[in-house]
């Protein structure tokens, strides 16, 4: 693990959690630029398909994406997430790469749980609907834009 995830994984395993400001438009609407992001400690067994995870690239990248399948690799279990306005999937990731749980989001000095009727309403979206990643992208490009 890189140095940088090797600190946050410290810090969750610590303090339960860690909270991170977002950049780029991959989790819009859900996670917009400058958003404060919550993720916390979480075990194997508590991962379900659709929940947002941090977890390290092999090239040392933090990533908060959401979990879209598992697979098997021999006897080896990887994770493997997309962002919600991405085309492609992000490289496999074993759980050892997985740093925390998304917990909810603060913007603008309100908290949405990702319990939240929003929070899973846009995980239903993102796992079932085809295209719906290019929806949100047009979506985030254009509000990007007149931003």
């Amino acid at each position: 693990m890189h140095d940088l995830a090797t600190v946050m994984s410290a810090v969750i395993q610590r303090t339960g959690k860690i909270e991170l400001p977002s950049a780029g438009i991959s989790m819009y609407p859900l996670i917009k630029e400058g958003s404060v992001s919550t993720f916390q400690s979480v075990q194997r067994e508590e991962l379900k398909l659709g929940d947002i995870c941090l977890f390290v690239t092999d090239q040392g990248t933090l990533i908060g994406h959401r979990l879209y399948t598992v697979k098997l690799d021999g006897l080896k279990e990887l994770f493997i997430f997309k962002g919600d306005t991405c085309f492609e999937t992000d490289d496999p990731v074993p759980f050892t790469n997985i740093l925390g749980r998304w917990s909810g989001v603060r913007r603008n000095s309100r908290f949405q749980a990702a319990n939240h009727w929003k929070s899973r309403l846009l995980a239903a979206l993102a796992l079932r609907v085809p295209k719906w990643h290019k929806v949100i992208r047009w979506c985030a490009e254009r509000n990007e834009h007149y931003m």
